[in-house]
């Protein structure tokens, strides 16, 4: 059980798109702009951890199959969140997306982002294994939600702070962000082929 915990707080915790894109978004328009993004961040967590603990089995066969195009799809959205990220980078306060979008695009890129599937499918598996009951899924799923909703909030405050210290260092650091973005979508790409 205590492997179970660390491997979903390490996941959670680690660098990822919503990690990335929370902290960078937080450090250009604020904590409070970047919420709708957090918020869509917990929706789509909870559906990707619903959906992959129902349906577990089904899934869990057609994982090369379904594995390849949603890998493909999240890689090409996340290389599209860097190039947005870049495109900006010298525009201080100029939002990436909208802030109508925020929410909606958080909720896609959940969707289609191939580590939270896998993730999802994971966690999904080794709760079944523990032999847990199968309708306690609902409250898993939430819990796993608002752990990633901590993690964005976590990783938007650690934006935020690096704004106060980077803010003559501004183009820099969206570069950084932008390339570490395009990073984790080719990589997604490059595994998945």
């Amino acid at each position: 059980m205590d492997a179970f915990i660390i491997y979903i707080l390490v996941s959670i915790f680690t660098p990822g798109p919503n990690n990335l894109f929370s902290s960078a978004s937080s450090s250009k328009v604020g904590i409070v702009k970047t919420l709708p993004f957090m918020a869509g961040v917990f929706v789509g967590t909870f559906i990707v951890f619903y959906i992959t603990g129902i349906f577990n089995v089904f899934l869990a066969e057609q994982v090369p199959v379904i594995t390849r195009y949603i890998g493909i799809l999240g890689g090409l959205f996340i290389l599209y969140l860097a190039y947005g990220m870049f495109k900006t980078r010298h525009e201080e306060g100029k939002m990436m997306i909208q802030n109508d979008r925020y929410f909606y695009m958080a909720v896609v890129l959940t969707l289609i982002n191939p580590k939270a599937i896998i993730f999802g499918l994971t966690v999904a598996a080794f709760y079944l294994g523990l032999s847990f009951p199968s309708d306690g899924m609902f409250l898993l799923s939430f819990i796993n939600a608002f752990l990633c909703f901590v993690s964005v909030l976590v990783w938007g405050y650690f934006g935020k702070a690096l704004k106060q210290v980077m803010k003559n260092h501004r183009t820099v650091f969206n570069i950084i962000m932008a390339l570490l973005l395009a990073y984790s979508g080719v990589i997604i790409i490059v595994e998945t082929i």
